[in-house]
């Protein structure tokens, strides 16, 4: 009960605080115009900023019927976020890092399931493990959109879509140079130009790169990382833009979970610690790089309709050999402390066609005003995955390692590579959405058409569906805007060679019912929701006996508030989730997804005073026990901390980050037998020269 009582505690107080001031400086009505000098506009980026045009989301947060958070470059570079699965921590309905510290993607669960990952509005990840991972460096916002969105974006989980947004071009001259230094002897130096070419300002460019050479906190799993990322822009008149973005990216590293065993890290047991690295030095690696070369076409073309045309290609490449305990007859670790292993090595190649084209409309028809998206999109991706195998058991044959004191030099035997057949998929789909506004009423409809067809070499499969959403709004005048939406997502199966069938889709759907509150006397926007989540067609059995009747079910309710008062910026968030896998016996719980969590940061930032150019931060995140996938097991719930302080002297910024503040040792989630840990405590000292 305490974790609810956190978030509604400090929107009570926050609301206090307010109202007296509001009636300080203005007893009679209250209102943005009277706002004391201190307080920030409502169009604060902190607050309530833009979505990206990009995202294909149709409104802004406020005026949207369903849940959606944006991330901003400033809160999470405040917070010390490291990767995108750091910046999305302190987000209602969302798990970060689901299997704990991950340095190969980022991973999370959203509303208790598995997000895509987008990437200014493109799909970013197709199969695993084949592409690098978007730096935090290089992004503007991260936009966070809960539950199903196969309306705007086509195939995709139920859980939702995670979408991260590239710094681009600016007008407003910007040159900074960042430096880094933190824990596991974290060394980087960025750089991030910004401005116009000619002084017209009708040509715009930026420069963005990145060079990283990091140790993470398991022995032998470097985080390395070398970007370049330029783009330009021409804007030939007010109404007409067109962008090119280049990112070239390598990242060397390696696989920081390590898939141990419970007994020693959640279960009783000789302790295995955090730093434990079970593979081969100088052999394990997850080594990726991609280019990638994107265009951005917007254009006015008179004061209804607008259009924008987007495209981008990636080569992407990884090399990924790795070790696990493997799990063969119990006991999995041997008395005198030695473990099997299991070798996996990989060669990915990913190459992918994006592209899209929307007509925006914005026009009024009697008293309704109409914001419209008419829209195609086409995605055309080839993947490539030649994979080897090797299984270690014994000291004597190779692969076995003592896992309290691991000896290396001890490689299993393997073969070469299967050469496994390239497998292409094609997606074109059609859509139109709506946002109709009739007073304070807000109604949202969309629909949309998509077709996949899937060729593996031997076997072509084509797949269409309908999917659908719809939203309805009443703003009151007071700021408060209940709503309801219902929006629909599908996932393709493809052919099941084992039962000689064609596969549905996976369908889900999602029922939403809340409210926003933003108050005209304070810059702050507050969002509270119930939702009810199924997701059904999931197949169950084998063979002849395959049927597609599992189902999902989630319902939940989530808390959350941000809010700019006078020099502090404060957010909460809570989340409860209830989840069923009907498609087991018993209906168990969701793996890897907490009942309760809870989360709230605060920043003092003074704008004028003695301490003006002193800040510093707090931040509490708690996460409860989660489940392994059969209610057999579950982990202990955690509480972190994180902390920040900074100061601005003359033209360099200085900041200290501190994550998992006391240091505390936690195994993030359980399932099948092995244990996640999470991230330990990392210092990290900034210093941003802007010039």
């Amino acid at each position: 009960m305490k974790h609810v009582l956190l978030p509604v505690a400090l929107l009570a107080s926050y609301q206090v605080l307010a109202a007296e001031e509001a009636t300080q400086s203005e007893p009679s009505a209250p209102n943005a115009q009277n706002l004391p000098e201190s307080s920030i506009t409502a169009d604060s980026p902190k607050i309530s900023p833009e979505v990206s045009l990009n995202s294909k989301l149709p409104s802004s947060l406020y005026e949207t019927p369903r849940a959606i958070d944006i991330i901003t470059q400033e809160q999470f570079t405040e917070r010390g976020a490291q990767s995108i699965q750091e910046a999305i921590g302190y987000s209602s309905g969302v798990l970060s890092g689901p299997f704990g510290l991950d340095s190969r993607l980022d991973s999370a669960r959203v509303r208790g399931l598995n997000p895509l990952s987008f990437h200014d509005g493109f799909q970013h990840l197709f199969g695993y493990y084949n592409n690098t991972r978007p730096d935090i460096y290089t992004l503007e916002q991260v936009e966070v959109v809960k539950g199903p969105a196969s309306v705007l974006y086509g195939r995709g989980a139920v859980g939702g879509i995670i979408n991260s947004v590239s710094k681009l071009p600016n007008a407003s001259e910007h040159k900074e140079i960042n430096l880094q230094y933190g824990s596991y002897d974290r060394r980087q130096i960025g750089m991030d130009f910004t401005g116009a070419l000619n002084e017209e300002g009708t040509l715009l460019y930026r420069m963005v790169g990145l060079y990283r050479r990091s140790g993470t906190q398991v022995d032998w799993v470097r985080d390395d990382a070398a970007i370049f990322m330029p783009s330009i822009t021409w804007k030939p008149s007010d109404e007409t833009s067109l962008t090119f973005l280049l990112n070239v990216q390598d990242n060397d590293g390696g696989q920081t979970l390590q898939f141990l065993p419970n007994e020693g890290t959640l279960l009783p047991g000789k302790h295995i610690g955090t730093e434990t690295f079970i593979g081969e030095p100088g052999w394990d690696r997850y080594d990726t790089n991609q280019t990638a070369l994107s265009a951005f076409f917007d254009h006015q073309i008179n004061d209804t309709f607008s259009v924008s045309a987007n495209a981008r290609f990636v080569d992407a490449k990884s090399k990924y050999y790795s070790h696990w305990v493997a799990y063969v007859a119990p006991p999995v670790i041997q008395p005198d402390g030695t473990v099997p292993r299991t070798l996996y090595a990989s060669h990915a190649d990913s190459r992918t066609w994006s592209a899209n084209a929307i007509l925006h409309g914005n026009f009024e028809y009697g008293p309704v005003q109409h914001k419209m998206q008419l829209g195609v999109d086409y995605v055309d991706n080839t993947l490539d995955n030649d994979t080897a195998y090797g299984l270690g058991t014994t000291i004597a044959t190779g692969g076995a390692i003592n896992i309290y004191d691991p000896v290396y030099g001890n490689l299993s035997a393997y073969g070469p590579l299967t050469d496994n057949p390239e497998t292409s998929q094609r997606q074109t789909g059609i859509f139109l959405h709506n946002h109709f506004t009739i007073d304070n009423w807000i109604l949202s409809l969309g629909a949309r058409h998509d077709d996949l067809k899937t060729d593996d070499g031997s076997l072509t499969t084509d797949e269409s569906e309908w999917t659908f959403d719809a939203g309805i709004m009443y703003q009151f005048d007071n700021g408060i805007a209940p709503y309801y939406s219902y929006a629909e997502s599908f996932e393709p199966l493809g052919f099941d060679t084992t039962s000689n069938q064609q596969l549905k889709p996976k369908f889900g759907e999602q029922h939403e019912v809340g409210v926003k509150y933003k108050p005209s006397f304070a810059d702050a926007l507050l969002t509270a929701s119930v939702f009810d989540i199924k997701e059904k067609n999931r197949p169950v059995g084998s063979g002849p006996t395959l049927t597609q009747s599992g189902e999902v079910s989630i319902q939940g309710a989530e808390l959350e508030l941000k809010a700019r008062y006078h020099d502090f910026f404060f957010q909460t968030a809570y989340t409860y989730l209830e989840t069923a896998d009907e498609t087991l016996p018993g209906d168990p719980r969701l793996a890897t997804v907490p009942e309760h969590q809870a989360s709230a940061w605060v920043t003092y930032d003074p704008s004028s005073g003695k301490l003006e150019n002193f800040r510093t931060g707090l931040g509490v995140r708690y996460v409860g026990k989660n489940w392994d996938g059969s209610d057999s097991i579950h982990t202990d719930s955690y509480t972190l901390a994180d902390a920040m302080i900074g100061y601005r002297w003359n033209d360099i910024d200085f900041q200290l980050n501190v994550n998992n503040l006391f240091d505390k040792e936690f195994v993030a989630t359980t399932q099948g037998g092995r244990s996640f840990y999470g991230s330990r405590r990392t210092i990290n000292l900034s210093a941003t020269y802007q010039f």
